[in-house]
């Protein structure tokens, strides 16, 4: 009797074995699946070019530009610097100021910057940036956009700025355009991040 006894327990535990290794299912194996990423979209948020936003007082600067003169205030890198893009780029606009309110917007100038721009702190235009556009004012840390460029050589401003600190500048939209040389940073000030950060400028 001692001897049935070990064996019975024997055979129940065998067959609790088969039951937790998916023993009645096809042998419990089943191969290893891929799944192959979904690329992100070409036109996402991640991918837009910026534009950022600050007074050329602080660290952004302001640069002498051999072809248009005195900008400042604007950049698609770190430092002040005229901006250029192909044709039917997208941009996001950001203020990078931690409280002080700017725009973006086309000072009517034709191959100069004017005395009296005409730029507005309400926004017009709609997405796509051509003669007239305005961003609106920008909050601090806030980004606008995306907009789509159209060909041309704008004269830009800031509404806010543009008489009292000359914040402005040139954005040339055209085939093979490139950004002009940056400004060199003012002394005292501390050197804004590379990717901006919203108020990486002061105040």
């Amino acid at each position: 009797m001692q001897l049935r006894m070990p064996a019975a327990m024997l055979a129940i535990a065998f067959a609790g074995l088969a039951a937790a290794c998916g023993g009645g299912g096809g042998g419990g194996y089943s191969a290893p699946t891929t799944t192959t990423p979904t690329p992100a979209p070409t036109n996402s948020a991640s991918s837009q070019q910026v534009v950022r936003l600050a007074l050329p007082t602080t660290a952004i600067g302001t640069e002498n530009d051999p072809t248009y003169g005195l900008v400042g205030g604007f950049t698609q890198t770190v430092f002040s610097q005229v901006l250029g893009f192909a044709p039917g780029s997208q941009i996001m606009i950001q203020n990078d100021q931690s409280s002080t309110p700017h725009t973006l917007g086309d000072t009517g100038g034709h191959g100069s910057f004017p005395a009296s721009a005409s730029l507005s702190t309400t926004a017009s235009g709609g997405s796509t940036f051509s003669s007239g556009f305005q961003t609106g004012s920008i909050n601090p840390g806030q980004s606008v956009g995306p907009f789509t460029l159209s060909t041309g050589v704008y004269y830009i401003g800031c509404a806010y700025h543009y008489a009292s600190n000359q914040m402005r500048d040139v954005l040339v939209v055209a085939a093979n355009a490139a950004p002009g040389p940056q400004a060199t940073q003012p002394p005292g000030t501390s050197t804004p991040p590379p990717g901006g950060g919203g108020g990486g400028y002061g105040p």
